[in-house]
């Protein structure tokens, strides 16, 4: 037994020995509070249930008779019970506090990539190759990044040329590029192109969460959509993700057209 352990192991004896001698409330409460602490301590299971097994063996040896011990081991289990009560929360709200945290990391981490990847991509994209590549790239990192079940990111193919080149990743998706050209036109008759909002597409009834992918102009050139799953609704994190990689997206977009400009004027 270690140090944390055995500090721990004299506070859990002291409380249940005073539970055995008033069954309070307030001495019950203890058990409580152990829980709470065993967590903070990063004591397992195990090793909880070892602290308890040697308190009540110390009770034990001192009961007097066959009722004392009766007595004792009811009262043991109402003071473990309510301190796994209290550990099982606290170790269950932290380990799901652990995993968002985590989870928001990783977020970060995919972000920043995708930011990189998308700096160097954009001096690349002179070629409708190249802009295929990026945004196929955009739609599988935002597939990921929301847990979505498919993805579709689409550019019109230049100034005047309102073709839309359409990248899809996830799960096949019928009559992908009039999905993807009835979500461009909605987005793009909308006011406000900057923020996720709900299409309804008439080829499917697929609910939506699109942003538009605009020119520094604030005209649409692209969208990036992609439909909740329906036991996982877009929370407003998967909503911010998608703002922050359409915006991203669409600056790289707006340098390669500037730079196919510059390269054919030049």
């Amino acid at each position: 037994m270690n140090a944390a352990t055995a500090s721990f192991q004299g506070a859990y004896t002291g409380a249940f020995h005073a539970f055995l001698s008033d069954d309070a409330e307030a001495n019950l409460r203890a058990a409580y509070e152990l829980g709470r602490e065993a967590v903070g301590r990063s004591l397992g299971l195990l090793e909880l249930a070892e602290v308890h097994h040697d308190a009540l063996l110390a009770e034990l040896r001192t009961a007097a008779g066959t009722e004392d011990v009766d007595r004792i081991t009811l009262a043991g289990a109402d003071f473990m019970a309510e301190g796994l009560s209290a550990y099982e929360m606290v170790r269950r709200g932290f380990t799901e506090a652990c995993d968002v945290v985590d989870s928001e990391r990783r977020q970060a981490r995919m972000l920043r990539q995708l930011s990189t990847l998308l700096a160097d991509a954009s001096l690349a994209v002179h070629a409708q190759s190249s802009v295929e590549e990026v945004l196929q790239l955009v739609a599988e990192q935002t597939l990921e990044l929301t847990d979505a079940p498919w993805c579709i990111a689409c550019a019109v193919s230049g100034t005047g040329d309102q073709t839309l080149t359409v990248a899809h990743t996830g799960a096949p998706q019928p009559a992908l590029n009039e999905v993807a050209a009835e979500a461009f036109a909605a987005i793009a008759t909308g006011t406000d192109h900057t923020r996720v909002v709900t299409l309804q597409t008439s080829s499917a009834p697929i609910a939506l969460g699109a942003i538009a992918l605009t020119a520094l102009d604030g005209d649409p050139i692209g969208i990036l959509a992609a439909p909740a799953r329906a036991e996982r609704p877009f929370s407003a994190l998967d909503e911010a993700l998608l703002v922050h990689i359409g915006q991203m997206t669409s600056a790289a977009l707006e340098r390669g057209r500037r730079y196919r400009g510059h390269a054919i004027g030049g």
